[in-house]
């Protein structure tokens, strides 16, 4: 309160590790343009993006450079925050974009959201903070079907999006044999409920499934 704003935030305002961090990046990037022969025009989107590339304007030996340089170049500094999925999705009709914005981020993490996993137990309990359970989140390398859908989460609309999630569900399930019965129309979040509740039980299934499950019931959560 009282200090300034963002788009005031200098150099000096920075903690002294920071400030010595952003230097040496800009003598970095000075010897990089240097050995380049570039004369750049900096641009800057983000608060600390200002700052880098206001100390590479008024660095001396950069403001030398640029006298003699023959080659142009634009240079657009991006704060990384703002390189998120729910920074760049303007629509509003993005599940990807809903879950990020909704669920809880998972704890050491910037990108990643905690899911609640108590529903795949047979753990009773009303708190939805229960900490007993270790949470889920939507990074999935490792299974082919999440990754497939959490694109889809990014690519498709809303109501297509959610419809994915309860096919790839079936799909999984129909492999498992567990006794699904695939329902047309509308999906409801109590209806993707009911098919996770078939996996809770079979821990081959949770097991084969459980990166997709974790999907699921983020966007059940949701």
């Amino acid at each position: 309160p009282g200090g300034p704003g963002p788009a005031e935030v200098g150099l000096a305002a920075l903690p002294a590790e920071l400030r010595v961090a952003v230097r040496a990046l800009v003598g970095d990037l000075d010897s990089l343009f240097a050995a380049l022969g570039l004369r750049e025009e900096s641009f800057a989107v983000g608060a600390f993006s200002r700052v880098v590339a206001a100390e590479l304007a008024s660095y001396a030996p950069a403001r030398n450079r640029r006298r003699t340089a023959t080659n142009k170049a634009s240079v657009i500094f991006v704060d990384r925050t703002l390189d998120l999925a729910g920074a760049v999705g303007h629509h509003g009709d993005n599940l990807a974009e809903k879950i990020l914005s909704v669920l809880p981020k998972l704890p050491g993490h910037k990108t990643d959201v905690m899911v609640n996993m108590v529903e795949l137990t047979a753990l009773k309990t009303t708190d939805e903070t229960c900490s007993i359970i270790a949470p889920g989140c939507l990074a999935q390398p490792n299974d082919p079907a999440a990754k497939a859908l959490w694109e889809s989460f990014m690519n498709l609309k809303q109501k297509e999006a959610v419809m994915e999630a309860r096919r790839h569900l079936v799909e999984a399930a129909s492999r498992e044999n567990l006794p699904i019965k695939m329902s047309m129309g509308r999906v409801t979040p109590e209806q993707l409920s009911s098919y996770i509740q078939l996996f809770r039980n079979n821990l081959k299934a949770l097991e084969n499934h459980c990166g997709l499950l974790q999907l699921v019931l983020a966007t059940v959560q949701t």
